[in-house]
């Protein structure tokens, strides 16, 4: 079964006297994925040993994967309250809310996680996703009909670990400028997200003067200037009686602090025309803006 939440061993030091074969028994009937029992039983070792955080995480866990997420976010919040500078709870916590569509209480727990434990990796790999997922929702919004619903959700995914590295506050790296180097990073990639989904809605939409302003003023494929294309683009555009453009499955594939490839699913429908190809776009950051340098289509679906 393929895990979607994180799955480690804390290693808390703790005055509480306990049983290493109860320990064992529950995270053995988690890997058989009896979650039912296993949910029981931590919850009696939790009678006998109270507040402790390798049973209380467990126990939480087996909750999650029994599908009885109240009771796995009691006690995530208990763990997130007892022990703030761990990671895990936080990320596991934010399954659950992404779970009911709470996106914005899911991006704060990441980024939480993130601020306690910046090579926290996959806290981070999981706010791009909710990024991403937000921007092709409100993308899905803008391009429906008043009334209809957003098309398909795209599904997210949260990257399973085994373990985790030791945590150390001690350490340079740990300190705040990497920190916030990682969350400034996720935000980063979502203004690039948002910069192709508000590009494939100006095209849409055949608002051509907003569409060509996403293109580098150098942009002039096969034509002899960059008005040439636009001029060219301006006709293509407004040929057709509607157009409709749907991207899906964005992937950022390389990024600088000025350039980055964006790779994407892109549907085009029209009342002449209908393909799908996977596209590539090349953005060059231009003063405070990043505009198109590149444009390909990579290969048709």
């Amino acid at each position: 079964m393929h895990r979607l939440i994180v799955f480690f061993i804390f290693s808390l030091s703790c005055s509480l006297a306990f049983s290493a074969s109860s320990i064992e028994d529950l995270k053995s009937l988690i890997d058989s994925e009896n979650y039912a029992v296993a949910a029981e039983i931590g919850e009696q070792l939790l009678i006998k040993h109270p507040g402790h955080a390798r049973i209380q995480f467990l126990t939480a866990y087996a909750y999650q994967y029994n599908r009885q997420n109240w009771k796995a976010a009691y006690h995530y919040k208990k763990l997130i309250l007892q022990h703030p500078g761990l990671p895990e709870p936080r990320n596991n916590l934010a399954m659950i809310y992404i779970a009911d569509g709470d996106y914005e209480k899911a991006s704060q727990l990441l980024i939480d996680a993130i601020n306690t434990n910046n090579s926290y990796a996959i806290a981070y790999q999981n706010l791009n996703r909710i990024y991403a997922s937000m921007a092709s929702e409100a993308y899905q919004r803008a391009v429906s009909e008043p009334g209809e619903a957003p098309k398909q959700r795209p599904k997210i995914e949260l990257t399973a670990l085994s373990s985790l590295e030791s945590i150390d506050r001690g350490t340079a790296a740990n300190g705040p400028l990497a920190q916030n180097t990682l969350v400034d990073m996720a935000n980063f990639e979502t203004i690039l997200i948002e910069q192709v989904i508000n590009w494939a809605k100006a095209w849409g939409d055949r608002d051509v003067d907003t569409y060509v302003s996403y293109y580098s003023s150098e942009f002039k494929p096969k034509f002899a200037t960059h008005s040439d294309w636009v001029e060219h683009r301006r006709a293509r555009i407004m040929r057709p009686e509607f157009i409709k453009i749907g991207i899906s499955k964005i992937r950022i594939r390389t990024q600088s602090e000025n350039r980055a490839i964006i790779e994407f699913e892109q549907s085009y429908d029209s009342s002449s025309y209908t393909d799908r190809v996977v596209k590539r776009l090349a953005l060059s950051r231009i003063g405070s803006q990043w505009k198109i340098i590149d444009e390909q289509v990579i290969s048709i679906l």
